[in-house]
């Protein structure tokens, strides 16, 4: 079984790349929209790959 410790991370830090490219778009961070869309992608990215490896990482049930 592989850690899961860092899927939990990974999902992590989508959300903060969520949240930063959210900034940068409504120009909170300042006006560099192509930084508010890279860090979108890279936080919805990020969120996929740690629900995915979660979801992969399960044990499977012995059968009897």
């Amino acid at each position: 079984m592989k850690n899961a410790a860092i899927y939990y991370a990974a999902i992590a830090l989508g959300v903060i790349a969520l949240i930063v490219g959210i900034l940068y778009i409504t120009g909170i961070l300042g006006v560099h929209h192509a930084r508010g869309y890279a860090g979108l992608g890279v936080g919805v990215l990020l969120i996929i790959v740690g629900v995915v490896g979660m979801v992969m990482s399960k044990p499977k049930a012995i059968a009897k």
